[in-house]
């Protein structure tokens, strides 16, 4: 090895050799929000996940979210790496590992997203030994358990030489450090045959992860896109996924290199061509997820907007309803402005790639919580919306997840070389230098073409630029959804009802059927009520597809009707086969009670909760019989709605 090549190669040893005040802090700080994120679980762990938001409909909140973003980003270090690799672009060599570092770190925070989302999570061992082809969870256990493997096989093995460099050269590292350098460098020497296998080694494994990892992301869209739930019944979701995946992850590599470049002073191996790549690279992907996008909610929003039915209603929460402002957000701060930000010519520098970066990272973040938050807040039943807002606990866990991936990859950064020594001493026997400068306040020496692609200083004017245009878009954005309803014709009123009170068209409750056609259809006996109140008359009878579920809809004009429907009914009665008479039932809201007929001599009445019932929803009962699970919507007093169970008691069969 020359001079000139040992001189560089310290470089990117130094920052395995000295801490300075301003990493023990940063380690501190990132400590401290880990810390209170275990704190946070702790509470979740011994209270259990009431202390979430995640009640009732929507059941998947922030963990869900974080599981697919991590997951998401984690696609760079595999997909990146591996295609720059198979296409031999030299360019690629000072970023390869940290991308790769990316995935390694990732990975970590998102396994323990669904651990994290258990209940119980003790039994996460059932999850395994009784596990079912038919459950997406299954395929995501084998999917990312053999992702995560390849994944370390691939940093490890480009990271041999590096290991070995270490062990020999840094004489004043701790005994442990050493020892782990000795085991891990496999007793490497830098033989040909060795280096023969080794490269052999990287491009089996190469080849064998852009697979890999290709189909762990289809796998996670699956996870949603194999229900029939509004807003995820969608063929598009796997190239979709992948896609903003590997977009999100490659915003993520280029923040990562311009906080390196800056703390460890690498600006003589990544430069400004280096940014150049990467932000073409950063355009494409985003100029194909805006595709993607496009075919995602344009084709429903076609057939579905301003429709009564589950998909309108979806999309109306997201166009301008109570998710316009994340939605807009995610369309013109996540996809919009980078777009600008990554093509001017003005504006493709190291901090207007930054900025972009910054702002696809937080669009995608956005998008993962618009694909599982509103979709789950679609009343599938006959039900109100529902409603999710995180807790303190689900939101400290969600800092401690960021930190926690940013902890491991700044740990990783002062125990191995972030930037591949060996590789990037091939690119200098390959291209030599002419002329060698010393690099002022460093012991590298660097050569006159490196010092033109050094990364241009930071200015002020270029900064002001572009965060006023980042504030502009952000204000368009968040402004789109009142624009939107004025140029729809929709007025404040409707906005109200369509997005605070949402209406459930009957066709939600199945198909419309006669009186006699009933009992043919269900798949038990359905009854009737002998005593209704006077006025009361039958106006349908919705029977769902599977049988499962009779809805007997009666209109009087004298009795207030039901809100929660899109047509007047004022007495709802539904009757669904339920043999677990112990449990209460679902989605009972506050204040109301479940009721047991025992016998016929009376009802035993167990309150769920002494809380003040909100007038403005119908007084609902809920008891068993035979099997069956009756429940009745209607605004009646308690003593009203006991004598109409009664007398469904007492009735036969329609």
């Amino acid at each position: 090895m020359t001079e000139h090549m040992a001189n560089r190669s310290e470089l990117l040893l130094d920052p395995l050799r000295w801490y300075t005040a301003r990493y023990y802090l940063l380690v501190s700080v990132l400590l401290a929000v880990v810390g209170w994120g275990m704190y946070a679980y702790y509470v979740q762990f011994t209270t259990g996940l009431g202390v979430t938001a995640m009640r009732g409909v929507v059941s998947w909140g922030l963990y869900v979210v974080n599981f697919v973003f991590f997951i998401g980003i984690s696609h760079v270090g595999a997909l990146m790496s591996a295609i720059l690799r198979l296409t031999n672009a030299e360019w690629r060599r000072p970023v390869m590992r940290m991308a790769e570092v990316v995935t390694f770190a990732s990975l970590i925070v998102a396994a323990l997203m669904p651990l994290i989302d258990l209940g119980r999570p003790d039994r996460i061992a059932n999850t395994v030994i009784f596990a079912r082809l038919q459950s997406p969870l299954a395929w995501d256990f084998l999917a990312i358990g053999t992702y995560f493997t390849g994944s370390v096989i691939f940093l490890y093995l480009p990271l041999i030489p590096d290991i070995a460099t270490c062990r020999d050269r840094l004489s004043n590292a701790s005994r442990l450090r050493r020892r782990i350098y000795h085991i891990l460098s496999v007793g490497w020497d830098g033989s040909e045959s060795q280096m023969q296998h080794l490269e052999k080694a990287i491009r089996t494994m190469t080849i064998l992860i852009i697979p890999i990892a290709i189909s762990v992301h289809t796998v996670v869209s699956w996870d949603f896109a194999m229900n029939l739930r509004t807003g995820w019944n969608s063929s598009i979701f796997g190239p979709y996924f992948v896609g903003g995946a590997l977009f999100s992850g490659v915003a993520t590599v280029i923040l990562v290199m311009a906080l390196l470049t800056k703390f460890y002073h690498l600006e003589a191996y990544i430069t400004k061509k280096h940014f150049d790549n990467m932000g073409k690279l950063l355009l494409t992907l985003n100029i194909i997820v805006i595709y993607l996008t496009i075919n995602e909610y344009l084709v429903p929003g076609y057939k579905f907007l301003q429709q009564s039915n589950l998909e309108g209603q979806w999309m109306t929460s997201l166009f301008w309803g109570k998710y316009a402002p994340l939605f807009w957000f995610q369309i013109i701060g996540g996809l919009i402005i980078p777009v600008f930000l990554v093509a001017i010519p003005r504006t493709r520098t190291v901090t207007g790639y930054f900025l972009a970066a910054i702002l696809v990272n937080m669009g995608m973040w956005v998008e993962r919580f618009n694909i599982v938050i509103p979709s789950l807040a679609v009343p599938q039943l006959n039900y109100p919306w529902g409603v999710y807002f995180p807790s303190w606990v689900e939101i400290s866990i969600t800092a401690g997840a960021f930190a926690g991936f940013t902890l491991i990859y700044l740990i990783f950064t002062k125990i191995f070389p972030i930037i591949s020594i060996w590789e990037t001493e091939v690119t200098e026997h390959a291209e030599p230098s002419k002329t060698l400068e010393t690099h002022p306040g460093t012991s590298s020496i660097i050569t006159v073409s490196e010092q033109k692609q050094r990364i241009a200083p930071t200015n002020r004017r270029g900064f002001l630029r572009s965060a006023t245009i980042i504030a502009a878009g952000l204000t368009i954005g968040l402004s789109t959804s009142r624009l939107a309803s004025g140029a729809l014709g929709v007025t404040e009123r409707a906005v109200e009802k369509t997005s605070v009170k949402q209406k459930t068209p009957l066709s939600n409750l199945g198909r419309s059927m006669s009186l006699s056609d009933v009992n043919q259809a269900a798949k038990f006996p359905v009854v009737a009520p002998l005593r209704l109140t006077d006025g009361s008359i039958l106006k349908d009878i919705r029977v769902t597809e599977n049988g499962e579920r009779v809805s007997l809809l009666y209109g009087n004009p004298q009795m207030s009707q039901l809100s929660i429907y899109s047509e007047e009914v004022a007495v709802a009665i539904f009757e669904v086969p339920d043999p677990n008479i112990e449990g209460p039932p679902k989605y009972l809201p506050k204040g109301f009670f479940k009721v047991h007929i025992k016998d016929k001599e009376g009802f035993a009445r167990e309150p769920i909760r002494r809380t003040v019932r909100d007038e403005r929803e119908p007084g609902q009962m809920h008891w068993w019989s035979k099997g069956i699970r009756y429940s009745i919507f209607a605004n009646l007093p308690e003593a009203e709605l006991v004598k109409i169970a009664s007398s469904m008691e007492d009735a036969q069969s329609v």
